[in-house]
C-alpha cells in the first residue's frame, strides 16, 4: 500500500516537472518570438526613417534646383541688351532703379572669349549690381507700386484700372504695364477720352503688342463699381462706348 502511494507520488512529481519544463520551453519560445518581432519592427522603423530622410533630402535638392532655375529664368536678360552694330559685338548691361540709371557697361565678345562667355559675364555683373543696390525687377515684385482700384481688376496681367483724385477732379484710366529694354513702361488711356471699354481695349492692344502675343478675342472689362458708374454718369460717359485707337 505504501509502495503504491510512493509510486503515485513519483508519477505526480514527474508530471509536474514535465509541465514545468513545457511551460519554461513555451515561455522561452514566446520570448524569442517577441524579440524577433521587436527586432523586425526596429528594422522597419529604421528603413522608414532612412526612406523619409532620403525623400526629404531629394525634395530639398529638387526645391533648391527649382528655385535656382526659377531665379535664373526670372532675371534672364533683364537689364541686358545684345549689341551688334558695326564693329561692336557684345552684351550691354544697363541697370535702372526708380527709373534712374545705376550701371552701364558693355561686355564685348572679343574681350571675354566669345558670345556665350560674354553673356555669362554680363549676367554675373548684372546680378552683383542688382544685389548691391537692392533692386527688385518689376516682373518679380509681389506688389504693385501704382494706384489700383482693387474692386475693379481686369483679370489680365499687366492691365489695370487706376483711379486717382487730383485737384478735386477724379482721373480714371486703364493702364498697360510692360518691360522695354530693361525699363518698365506704363501707357495709360483715359476713360474720359476713350470711354470705359475703349480705354480698356487700347490698354490690351498695347500690352499684348509689347509681349508679342496675339490679343485674345472677347475680352471684356469688369463691370465698373457703383462709384465709377456715378462718376461716368455725371461726366456723360457711356460705359459701352468703344473708341479704340488704330
Amino acid at each position: 500500500m505504501v509502495k503504491k502511494k510512493q509510486i503515485k507520488i513519483k508519477k505526480q512529481v514527474k508530471k509536474k516537472q514535465l509541465k514545468s519544463k513545457e511551460a519554461i520551453k513555451k515561455k522561452a519560445v514566446a520570448e524569442k518570438v517577441m524579440v524577433k518581432k521587436v527586432a523586425v519592427k526596429k528594422k522597419v522603423a529604421v528603413k522608414k526613417t532612412a526612406v523619409t530622410k532620403s525623400r526629404v533630402k531629394k525634395k530639398a535638392v529638387a526645391t533648391s534646383r527649382r528655385l535656382a532655375a526659377k531665379s535664373d529664368k526670372g532675371l534672364g536678360l533683364t537689364y541686358i541688351t545684345r549689341m551688334d552694330h558695326g564693329n561692336t559685338h557684345g552684351w550691354w548691361v544697363r541697370v535702372y532703379k526708380d527709373s534712374k540709371p545705376v550701371e552701364s557697361k558693355l561686355f564685348s565678345d572679343g574681350v571675354h572669349g566669345g558670345k556665350l562667355k560674354a553673356k555669362k559675364k554680363a549676367q554675373d555683373h548684372r546680378d552683383l549690381v542688382v544685389k548691391k543696390n537692392k533692386i527688385v525687377p518689376v516682373h518679380l515684385r509681389k506688389t504693385r507700386e501704382h494706384s489700383v482700384d482693387k474692386r475693379s481688376t481686369s483679370g489680365v496681367v499687366g492691365v489695370t484700372l487706376s483711379v486717382a483724385e487730383k485737384a478735386g477732379s477724379l482721373r480714371v484710366h486703364w493702364s498697360a504695364r510692360f518691360m522695354e529694354k530693361g525699363r518698365q513702361r506704363n501707357v495709360s488711356f483715359s476713360v474720359r477720352k476713350y470711354g470705359y471699354e475703349g480705354a480698356f481695349r487700347n490698354a490690351l492692344k498695347v500690352r499684348f503688342a509689347a509681349i508679342e502675343r496675339p490679343m485674345p478675342r472677347g475680352l471684356k472689362p469688369p463691370a465698373p463699381s457703383k462709384t465709377l458708374e456715378r462718376w461716368m454718369k455725371k461726366q456723360n460717359i457711356n460705359p459701352d462706348v468703344n473708341r479704340v485707337t488704330r
